[in-house]
């Protein structure tokens, strides 16, 4: 009984070159984050700033009865 893959079977696949491998310290740059949205963390921390000091001002101005 003749297989589908029988032609595939026994191929040698090529193997990796035997060049050195990249340094884990060059790997690890890669793979490092980037911020996608420059600045936009800053952004978030300062309207976060904006919206405490709007709280606390407004907090400070009711009396409790």
């Amino acid at each position: 009984m003749n297989n589908r893959y029988d032609d595939i079977i026994n191929t040698q696949w090529p193997q990796p070159s035997l060049k050195e491998k990249m340094p884990l310290s060059d790997r690890a740059k890669i793979f490092m984050p980037f911020a996608a949205l420059k600045g936009f963390e800053e952004l978030i921390e300062k309207t976060a700033q904006s919206h405490n000091r709007t709280i606390k001002s407004s907090s400070g101005s009711e009396t409790d009865d």
